[in-house]
């Protein structure tokens, strides 16, 4: 009887995530690091709310090495993403790369689609968009729920 539903369940929410489009795109690495020690997470929000999470150990992209996890935005953090985007004004003067990046060490880059616009979020701003870049990413952040913080933050 169980398995009926379940099915039913599954199909029903697959259509569900097919009408969704892509609200923002969230990934942080560890940057180069011999790769017992590397790590990299990529996390998708829909507009939805349905958020998923990517965490992979090493430089692997698939297999056991890499684990997928699932959670649901409130809305209220959905409107923070959409806010902080249109406040940053990112869409119509879309930030630029620094001229002098760094060398080694981790990143965390994304991307908010806004009106079927993708609005870049480098890892690496130039100085004078580091705080309009920052905010975005920082939004998208906090939607993150906490429980995914050792993915990515893992160190």
């Amino acid at each position: 009887m169980l398995k009926p539903f379940a099915l039913l369940l599954l199909t029903a929410t697959a259509a569900g995530a097919e009408d969704a489009s892509l609200l923002a795109e969230y990934r942080t690495s560890s940057g180069s690091l011999p790769p017992q020690y590397a790590w990299s997470t990529n996390v998708t929000i829909l507009d939805n709310g349905a958020l998923t999470l990517r965490h992979c150990k090493g430089y692997e992209t698939e297999g056991p090495a890499c684990k997928t996890r699932r959670a649901k935005v409130p809305e209220d953090a959905l409107a923070a993403i959409r806010a902080a985007a249109a406040e940053s004004g990112l869409a119509t003067t879309p930030a630029r790369e620094t001229d002098r990046p760094m060398v080694g060490g981790g990143s965390t880059s994304g991307a908010v689609y806004i009106d079927k616009a993708k609005i870049v979020l480098p890892s690496q701003p130039a100085k004078t968009d580091v705080e309009r870049v920052g905010k975005v990413l920082a939004a998208i952040a906090a939607a993150i729920p906490p429980r995914f913080d050792r993915f990515t933050h893992p160190d």
